[in-house]
């Protein structure tokens, strides 16, 4: 019997440590919530003692806790909390949700939805509602004459469809003579009457919805209630558990979270209830971009907390500062090198939240306060520029250990790939996009351009450690790793540059789970099932590094192990 006992062993199975070797072993000893040992089954045997509790695999696959580069959990939380309407085939399933949420509110309460239809399913509407195309007030007010109500529009695409009864357009003054915003079309009838349709082709979006908060001064609905922190606290601790569930052991929230959020993870991390270790980058609001007073005061605050590497635990760490500088390719808006067709059938160059001298300066001031910098750069244009900016930057101070991020990136030249391993830039991205938008890819950009977008493939051959994530849409690993390898469009099964960008699945899992390790910095500690690092482990239904490549998206996450503890558990463990 070994002197240092372990706590538990897991035996008889297949684990994929994703060490340096990627190793396949057949068991692991934990102890303290840590790794002991891995090996065969008869040399962890040896580490048992009489409290040693042993559980058989019977054959079945381990792999690292998933760690998700970029997940957005309080805004998937959200989307869990608020009611919604999953993709009806006809206005009457609409009409049926409807009823059902007015019978449990308040008379003349406010009741906001969810978008009415989600991606990719989405490009196939209105159509599937027939002739009558979408739900209007008039629909609406069947079950909610008295209630206000807002659905608000799809936050991703261009345009999103926001849709309100007679009763929120009276609330809110609206009429035959409304102006429209720019780029949001009014519906009307044939008779000049609005319908209470809303087409938004803006991001972020000026009718109101869950990313923006419901923000007072939003086109036309300020008065709809404010997202309450209890509804922000729920929905972290929903969209946890499901993580959990999910086998998601590690997230970086790396586009950056405003204080509400910040402050339940902090209560959750205090109360010794978060369940899914987070490292977030705090956000830097668009809305101060051309505000030198307020861009000062954050600066200095965060500084005084959040430099360097971060501060924090092993399960919860906040650092460095979150800007977005271009807008979204899935609505056809990511700033490009070249002209493309935008979503309003336009040719243009996309999106630049700022002028480059002054998101130049911004950058400056928050490196030299000691800041780690994480910026959003979908296109090829904007992820030119921010390079450029990080590699000024570097010349008068170094980076190249600070682990600044480039995130979503879906159009990296040769040339960018080279400068981030120069520098040590990290890039995060994800092949949900293809799934999601590849239609939008190809209307845009073409065939050829669409298929070297999300480049894991030439990434990895340019020796840069590229982190997988998902953008929360959808939060499913198991799903995300099976899309890193086929690459396909949800809406037409189109698959993007194959088979030039083909991953192996050994790629894929560190992609997965080493690589977004480091983007916080944790990598000494979870991303791989190694002796010293902690015991962050899923186990499987099915064999997702050896079983068909179609069959993957049908393996189930059977536990989720979070430094030794189950944190979801189908009965391996209790």
């Amino acid at each position: 019997m070994s002197a240092v006992a372990a706590d538990q062993i897991l035996h008889n199975g297949r684990i994929y440590t994703v060490d340096a070797r990627d190793s396949v072993v057949e068991a692991l000893a934990i102890r303290n919530g840590e790794i002991l040992a891995t090996g065969t089954s008869q040399e962890i045997f040896a580490l048992a003692g009489p409290a040693t509790r042993k559980i058989d695999l019977a054959g079945r696959a381990v792999l690292p806790g998933f760690v998700d580069g970029h997940p957005h959990m309080d805004d998937v939380g959200l989307g869990m909390v608020l009611p919604s309407f999953n993709n009806p085939k006809s206005i009457d399933e609409v009409l049926d949700v409807v009823r059902r949420e007015v019978a449990r509110r308040k008379p003349g309460e406010w009741i906001v939805f969810n978008a009415l239809v989600t991606e990719p399913d989405a490009f196939a509407y209105p159509a599937v509602f027939g002739a009558s195309g979408w739900p209007t007030r008039h629909d609406l007010d069947k079950v909610s004459p008295d209630n206000p109500i807002y659905i608000q529009p799809q936050l991703m695409l261009a345009p999103g469809v926001a849709i309100a009864n007679s009763a929120a357009l009276r609330i809110a003054g609206l009429d035959r003579n409304v102006a429209a915003p720019d780029g949001v079309v009014i519906g009307k009838d044939d008779a000049g009457e609005l319908t209470g349709v809303f087409l938004d082709y803006n991001f972020p979006k000026v009718m109101p919805d869950t990313f923006g908060g419901f923000h007072a001064g939003r086109a036309f609905f300020p008065m709809i209630p404010a997202v309450s922190a209890d509804m922000v606290y729920r929905g972290i601790e929903t969209a946890m558990q499901a993580f959990n569930r999910a086998g998601i052991t590690t997230i970086y929230e790396g586009h950056g979270l405003p204080k509400g959020p910040q402050r339940v993870y902090l209560d959750l991390w205090s109360r010794k209830a978060l369940t899914v270790r987070t490292y977030f980058v705090i956000s830097y609001p668009v809305a101060i971009y051309n505000d030198p007073e307020a861009r000062d005061k954050l600066i200095a605050e965060t500084a005084l907390y959040a430099s360097g590497e971060g501060f924090g635990d092993d399960l919860l760490k906040f650092g460095g500062l979150g800007f977005s500088f271009d807008s979204a390719t899935a609505i056809g808006a990511s700033l490009m090198r070249e002209p493309y067709m935008g979503a309003q059938g336009r040719p243009w160059i996309g999106i630049q939240l700022t002028a480059d001298e002054n998101f130049r300066d911004i950058l400056f001031r928050a490196a030299r306060a000691g800041l780690r910098l994480q910026v959003q750069c979908a296109g090829g244009g904007a992820i030119d520029k921010v390079l450029g900016i990080f590699a000024e930057i570097d010349r008068e101070m170094s980076i190249r250990d600070k682990r600044f991020v480039i995130e979503h990136c879906q159009f990296p030249s040769a040339e960018n790939m080279k400068l981030c391993r120069e520098l040590g830039v990290i890039p995060t991205s994800t092949t949900n996009f293809l799934w999601n938008y590849g239609s939008v890819y190809l209307r845009s950009f073409g065939q050829k351009m669409a298929a070297d977008a999300i480049p894991f493939r030439n990434w990895l051959d340019a020796g840069v450690p590229v982190a997988q994530s998902t953008d929360g849409r959808p939060y499913d690993p198991i799903f995300s790793f099976w899309q890193m390898l086929a690459r396909r469009d949800g809406v037409t099964g189109h698959a993007f540059g194959l088979p030039g960008q083909k991953l192996t699945r050994a790629e894929a899992l560190r992609l997965y789970t080493y690589n977004p390790a480091r983007a916080a910095f944790w990598e000494h500690r979870i991303g791989s099932l190694e002796p010293g690092k902690l015991a962050d482990l899923v186990v499987l239904s099915d064999d997702i590094m050896t079983i068909d490549e179609e069959r993957i998206r049908d393996a189930k996450v059977l536990a989720t192990l979070l430094g030794g503890k189950p944190v979801h558990d189908s009965g391996l463990f209790n």
